[in-house]
């Protein structure tokens, strides 16, 4: 397996996890029964974030020369990964805090709503480095709007060419204004 490979598999659990430990959350305002399966979502969506970044060096060391590759898309998928790390570290940690209690009542009232605010900002930062890492190879992403529109100014040539499938697809689509 390579260092790409396993940053693409890794760096879904963050994202999957902080939206659906958020889930969770909201979920505990009504049944706070919820609230310890929220903080070990949390907790492994904070381990899975720092693998995702521990990898993601080694992963641009080996796509960063491949056609169609921009090095300013890398970057920005880079700083924005460092951010979103540090919050949903942060967020897993409160919620290993808040599960060591053992008792939730225990929790001062500002927990759950901390909690809540820390798992919010988490999710929507892996949300948006996911779609900075997406644009990366999928230059079908860079039109959408999920990433700053500087960063693409420095990229890649829109390089379809292995994407594009053999002639005769291409003869198929010939006279189509579909595009």
């Amino acid at each position: 397996m390579s260092a790409a490979h396993l940053h693409l598999l890794i760096n879904h659990l963050p994202i999957v996890g902080g939206l659906l430990a958020l889930a969770l959350l909201l979920l505990a305002l009504w049944r706070p029964a919820h609230l310890a399966s929220a903080a070990l979502v949390l907790m492994l969506s904070g381990v899975g974030a720092g693998a995702a970044l521990l990898t993601g060096e080694p992963a641009e060391e080996q796509v960063e020369h491949l056609p169609g590759v921009s090095e300013a898309l890398i970057h920005e998928h880079e700083e924005r990964a460092e951010l979103a790390a540090l919050l949903s570290v942060a967020a897993g940690l409160a919620a290993a805090g808040a599960l060591a209690t053992q008792r939730w009542s225990r929790l001062p009232g500002f927990a759950l709503p901390a909690l809540l605010a820390l798992s919010s900002a988490s999710a929507g930062a892996m949300v948006w480095t996911g779609a900075s890492g997406g644009v990366i190879r999928h230059s079908e992403l860079q039109s959408t709007g999920a990433i700053v529109a500087g960063a693409l100014d420095e990229g890649s040539d829109d390089d379809h060419s292995s994407d594009e499938g053999s002639d005769e697809d291409h003869e198929s689509d010939e006279g189509s204004d579909d595009h």
